[in-house]
């Protein structure tokens, strides 16, 4: 697989390369640090520094410096360059700057086809990994994505579904039941452990487990089809109310070699 990793100079910043370090070279593959021209400029050892904290040296990890401003950027580079792993850092813009400005993580999780990880406080390495899973469409990609990072984290991977009128991205009302489908989905791919059950509103009750249940990662479904009310929004709410590191994932899922 084909990883890009956002690196800017905000203290933020960092967390990017440590979400990258804890999942390890395994399951990223090839490397591409990626910066701004702006932030290179005003720190030119920015992507050096970035290297060696990685950890890796060599044909494993190449550098790219890009113009203008970070989203953009990471959009462009990741349509154009075949990866299967974004890793980007939040902006930490408040609530007024983000209605004026946008969130950069929102952009680039709606402009990508591609996972997608946002990394918030990540741990030196991840332990607990929660999925939360619709029944739908892109239950399949959560499952597999979540369990794909715990075998390469040796972390604990649970799944959550919340049965509730707005339901997760993917989710479908046809039988069998979501609930049906995700026992059945995670029963094919010899998961033994039953799923939590919660009711109530998807993005409260999904929030609440995580922080209750001390997780650390946050799986989620990106909506697979044209933009419907109600169903974005529950997506992006999550990516932007969770304390901790959150990956996206397409209906394709998460690469790998």
């Amino acid at each position: 697989m084909r990883t890009l990793v956002y690196v800017d100079s905000s203290p933020r910043g960092p967390w990017a390369l440590a979400a990258a370090r804890a999942l390890g070279p395994a399951l990223l593959g090839e490397i591409v640090l990626l910066a701004s021209e702006e932030d290179v400029r005003r720190d030119p050892g920015l992507l050096v520094r970035a290297r060696a904290t990685l950890g890796l040296m060599g044909d494993a990890v190449c550098e790219k410096q890009a113009p203008g401003l970070a989203e953009a950027s990471i959009v462009h580079e990741a349509s154009a360059g075949g990866y299967g792993l974004v890793v980007v850092p939040p902006a930490g813009r408040g609530a007024i700057a983000r209605m004026v400005r946008g969130s950069r993580v929102a952009t680039v999780v709606r402009s990508v086809r591609t996972a997608v990880l946002v990394a918030r406080r990540p741990p030196e390495r991840y332990r607990r990994v929660l999925g939360a899973v619709s029944g739908g469409g892109s239950t399949e990609a959560v499952i597999d994505a979540a369990r794909a990072l715990a075998a390469v984290t040796s972390a604990t991977p649970d799944f959550v579904h919340v049965d509730a009128e707005v339901r997760l991205p993917g989710a479908s009302p046809a039988s069998p039941s979501p609930e049906q489908a995700v026992r059945e989905l995670l029963a094919s791919r010899g998961h033994g452990v039953e799923p939590l059950w919660r009711e109530g509103l998807v993005v409260e009750e999904v929030l609440d487990e995580f922080e209750h249940g001390a997780y650390e990662l946050l799986v989620l479904g990106a909506w697979p089809g044209p933009v419907e009310w109600g169903r974005e929004d529950v997506t992006e709410r999550l990516l932007l109310g969770c304390s901790g590191s959150v990956l996206v994932v397409p209906p394709a899922g998460l690469s790998r070699l």
